[in-house]
């Protein structure tokens, strides 16, 4: 049975969007970090460095993470995929690696 029949153009679609956002959101998290550090550095002040570094450190964290969260997903959907004997495993494929996918 195939359940993405006629829907593939919906998950080239997703598709697109999550390797976008994979890339830009840890960008800006990143980005953001270094634009707190560099006006607790023009601040001068010892507290709010502090505060700023920290910071950074862990939005640095988080675009990590972010940016390795589909394929902790992947890892998690083909284990799922394993017990259901590979019926929807197309339709994930559309959606992480949209030049696999096949338009109807």
């Amino acid at each position: 049975m195939d359940y993405c029949s006629g829907l593939s153009s919906t998950f080239i679609f997703i598709g697109h969007i999550v390797r976008i956002a994979k890339i830009f959101i840890p960008i800006i998290i990143i980005g953001m970090g270094m634009i707190d550090l560099f006006k607790a550095i023009v601040g001068s002040k010892d507290d709010t460095l502090t505060k700023a570094v920290k910071s950074l450190v862990f939005r640095c964290i988080a675009g990590v993470c972010i940016f390795f969260l589909p394929a902790l997903i992947s890892l998690i959907f083909s284990w799922v995929d394993a017990w259901n004997e590979n019926e929807f495993w197309e339709c994930f494929n559309c959606i992480w690696d949209v030049g696999s996918c096949i338009d109807d």
